[in-house]
């Protein structure tokens, strides 16, 4: 029987002393522009194995977004809580008149006759709001700037530079806009929505009933 050559024989001639990083080098430099160094390029380098017997370089894992807090643990950590001492009304008074130019925009767009349509998913923050009629006769009448919008409520800092905590149900309110000298009504069944949520809720034509 024939005998086989062994093909894992290494081929005859001159061994070159040349290692593999140099031989590396030079066909990184081949392609390298003008404006960088092969030694800056291979110092970025790194090591592959293609040989399952050999470790893998692991790179870092991605780190994930940490959880977001849940409504109940925000109010828990008093997030949104306002400062009851060191506020005072002339503090908001620019966020008013930041309101009006707001007002302004809003009463420009379109016809007239939709104004008190797009009232109703404005933003109150910064607006003047007297409460006219209430199941709460000891809120009748305050008045303050809208500072803080919830769901339910209306944050308002008053002249005498108190916060008060007026309930959107079962509340009437009046509103005075600059542009037009005109009082508006606002029904505060019709706002139990946040004021993102407002902006993009389809309203329908309801009879309002008084209190």
């Amino acid at each position: 029987m024939e005998q086989r050559e062994n093909l894992y024989l290494p081929l005859s001639g001159k061994k070159k002393s040349t290692d593999d990083r140099t031989i590396t080098k030079r066909v990184v430099q081949d392609y390298l522009p003008t404006s960088t160094t092969t030694d800056k390029v291979m110092s970025e380098l790194k090591v592959v194995y293609l040989n399952a017997n050999e470790p893998i370089i692991k790179h870092d894992p991605i780190k994930k977004r940490g959880k977001r807090l849940t409504a109940s643990e925000k109010r828990t950590m008093h997030i949104y809580d306002l400062p009851k001492k060191g506020v005072k009304y002339e503090y908001f008074e620019p966020l008013n008149k930041l309101w009006q130019g707001y007002m302004k925009e809003l009463y420009g767009q379109g016809q007239q006759l939709q104004f008190p349509q797009k009232l109703l998913k404005a933003d109150y923050h910064g607006a003047i709001i007297k409460v006219t009629k209430s199941s709460n006769p000891l809120l009748v009448g305050s008045t303050g700037i809208v500072i803080q919008e919830t769901q339910n409520l209306f944050k308002i800092i008053t002249k005498e530079n108190k916060i008060k905590s007026i309930p959107k149900s079962k509340t009437v309110f009046q509103v005075e806009l600059d542009i037009c000298a005109c009082t508006f009504t606002l029904y505060g069944q019709q706002l139990l929505t946040r004021a993102a949520e407002r902006a993009a809720k389809k309203f329908k034509a309801k009879p309002t009933i008084d209190l």
